[in-house]
C-alpha cells in the first residue's frame, strides 16, 4: 500500500519545476469497472500524465482519454504492458518511474533515469554531489545529500540503499520495484564516479 507521505513528496519534487494538477481515485472502486471512470478535464490539459491507480480498466480509460485530447505522455506505474500499443500518445509502463526516459520531452530533462555530477577529493572521498536527473519521488536528492564525504568505494552501495530508505511510491517486499530502485541509484552513482575519475 502507498503512503500518503509518498505521494506528497512525489508531487512536492515535480512541483519544483512544473505546474501540476493531483486527482485522487477513490479507494473503493471495484476490481472491474463497468462504465468508463468520470475522470476531471484538468487532467487531460497537460502535456504528461502520471498514473498510479493500480487499477486496468483506469488506465485503460486514461491512456484513452490521453489520446483524445491531445496528452503526449502517459506514465503508468505498474505491469499494465498491454497498453503500450496506442497511436499517438507516448506510453511508458513500468514498476518504478525513475527506469523511464524519454529524450526530447522537457520533464525527462529533470526527472526519470537519475543522474549524479560528483567531485572527487585527494582521499578518494565525495565532495560535492550534484542531481543532474532526479527519480519523479526525489529520492536521488536524498541520496545526494546523504553521500557527501562517502569514500568513492562505497558511495554506490550506499545511494541503493538510501535509495531504499526514501518514501518512493515503488513497491516494497521481496522483489518489490524498490530493489529496482535502489540499483537503478547504485547504478548512476557508479557512472558519476568513474566520469569523475576520467
Amino acid at each position: 500500500m502507498i503512503g500518503d507521505e509518498s505521494r506528497y513528496v512525489f508531487a512536492k519534487t515535480i512541483s519544483r519545476y512544473f505546474d501540476i494538477y493531483v486527482y485522487r481515485l477513490s479507494p473503493d472502486l471495484p476490481p472491474v469497472l463497468d462504465d468508463e471512470l468520470d475522470l476531471p478535464d484538468e487532467l487531460f490539459e497537460s502535456d504528461l500524465i502520471f498514473s498510479h491507480a493500480f487499477h486496468p480498466n483506469v488506465n485503460a480509460d486514461i491512456v484513452k482519454r490521453a489520446e483524445e485530447s491531445g496528452v503526449k505522455v502517459v506514465i503508468i506505474a505498474g505491469n499494465y504492458g498491454f497498453l503500450r500499443r496506442r497511436g499517438k500518445v507516448k506510453v511508458l509502463v513500468g514498476d518504478v518511474c525513475c527506469s523511464k526516459l524519454l529524450r526530447g520531452c522537457e520533464f525527462f530533462e529533470k526527472f526519470g533515469i537519475p543522474e549524479f555530477e560528483v567531485e572527487i577529493d585527494d582521499d578518494f572521498r565525495l565532495g560535492d554531489v550534484r542531481v543532474r536527473r532526479s527519480a519523479p519521488c526525489g529520492a536521488t536528492y536524498f541520496v545526494a545529500e546523504k553521500l557527501r564525504g562517502e569514500s568513492v568505494e562505497s558511495a554506490p552501495t550506499k545511494a541503493g540503499l538510501y535509495a531504499q530508505l526514501y518514501p518512493c511510491l515503488a513497491s516494497r517486499g521481496r522483489g518489490g520495484g524498490i530493489h529496482k530502485a535502489g540499483n537503478i541509484h547504485m547504478m548512476a552513482m557508479e557512472r558519476a564516479i568513474r566520469k569523475a575519475l576520467r
